[in-house]
């Protein structure tokens, strides 16, 4: 045993990383088997069990980001999907004006990866060096994000046109203006022949998804492991004696703040992909509030966590829609009840849980340390 998890370790080096739990073979093994069952599931599900899974999965990256910033960053925002809203409102302009010009969004893309970036680093420019810490910063997030939602709910008229793209008002963007122009699928590749549009009811959408998430969790515990990763969370822990130590702590939060606002970013792009549809409702309380129950309850300081929470919460939260408001008021409870009983996140508890099963069956990585 031993020796697998030194060859574990050398095979995936930092993405194995002591910052991140779950690093034994059995850990390892559940993801691979769990990446498998997900690359399987559109050979059984419906169309629209296939449509609602791809959305699922789409809420993914900006769970990340906010995981990234208050797990092991120690910034609350109760503003993430401000990002969300601006990266999907971006792509769907760009999208509705050069989709019929260019026959592919690549441009859509970069703008709807791009804007929030730049709008991130403008606000973190002013919080971070203005040094606003704690809940000043969660308050201000959430005040930017409703104004922003203000905004678009009176855009309506027949004014507000950003070349061919009709924001809407509280219709949302494209809808009810005239001549309806939809923003578009994904649309990517160089050619006509090498063209590839990723429907939202299509397997190709939801294997994007996927094949975007694992890559996304890899690339994210690399980062999380890394030299940065360690400052970060020693900012989290402790930020005055960390900038002491000579590190600009400043930089370093707007740094990952803005990657954070990518990663919704990201959501954002996926979500008016597979709908075609985006309103001012994503700039809500609401939907402000939702990743941070989904990252809580299920471990705010472990990506793994994030992901199989949300995962599962996104997927309750529909169940429950169609009693309402209930929804909310049930993972409000759920929120209450987990933090109370497992403070750490009821993943990451669990989680904790079966390792310590591992290591008394000698088959975990710390069982394995100690010769059991």
């Amino acid at each position: 045993m031993i020796r697998t998890n030194a060859l574990l370790d050398r095979l995936l080096g930092r993405i194995n990383g002591p910052l991140e739990p779950g690093r034994s073979p059995p850990f390892w093994l559940l993801v691979v088997a769990a990446v498998v069952v997900l690359a399987l599931l559109p050979t059984f599900l419906s169309r629209y069990e296939l449509l609602n899974f791809s959305n699922f999965l789409s809420n993914v990256f900006l769970a990340l980001g906010l995981c990234l910033i208050w797990g092991f960053g120690g910034i609350l925002s109760l503003g993430q999907s401000a990002f969300l809203g601006l990266g999907g409102y971006a792509y769907g302009i760009v999208g509705i004006n050069l989709i019929e010009i260019h026959g592919n969004t690549w441009l859509a893309l970069l703008a709807g990866l791009g804007f929030p970036v730049i709008v991130a680093a403008a606000l973190g420019w002013m919080m971070f060096y203005a040094r606003l810490k704690g809940v000043y910063v969660a308050i201000l997030m959430l005040v930017v994000t409703l104004l922003i939602e203000t905004f678009l709910n009176q855009t309506a008229g027949q004014g507000w046109f950003i070349g061919n793209a009709h924001l809407g008002g509280n219709n949302g963007l494209g809808r009810f203006s005239g001549v309806i122009r939809e923003p578009p699928s994904l649309t990517l590749g160089f050619g006509a022949e090498t063209m590839v549009v990723f429907k939202g009811k299509t397997q190709a959408f939801y294997y994007l998804v996927l094949g975007l998430g694992v890559l996304c969790y890899l690339g994210l515990r690399a980062f999380v492991n890394s030299r940065i990763g360690h400052v970060l969370v020693a900012i989290r822990e402790d930020p005055d004696r960390t900038e002491a130590l000579g590190y600009d702590v400043r930089a370093l939060q707007l740094s990952v703040f803005c990657l954070s606002a990518l990663l919704a970013s990201m959501s954002g792009i996926l979500y008016v992909s597979w709908g075609n549809f985006i309103t001012p409702n994503v700039f809500g309380v609401f939907y402000n509030i939702l990743p941070v129950i989904w990252v809580a309850v299920a471990g705010r300081k472990s990506l793994t966590a994030t992901i199989v929470g949300t995962v599962f919460l996104v997927w309750l939260s529909q169940k429950l829609a169609i009693q309402g408001d209930i929804a909310f008021v049930v993972l409000g409870f759920i929120l209450l009840a987990g933090m109370m009983l497992l403070p750490e996140g009821v993943v990451t508890g669990l989680g904790e849980r079966i390792g310590r099963v591992f290591d008394r069956l000698g088959i975990g990585r710390h069982g394995a340390r100690h010769g059991r």
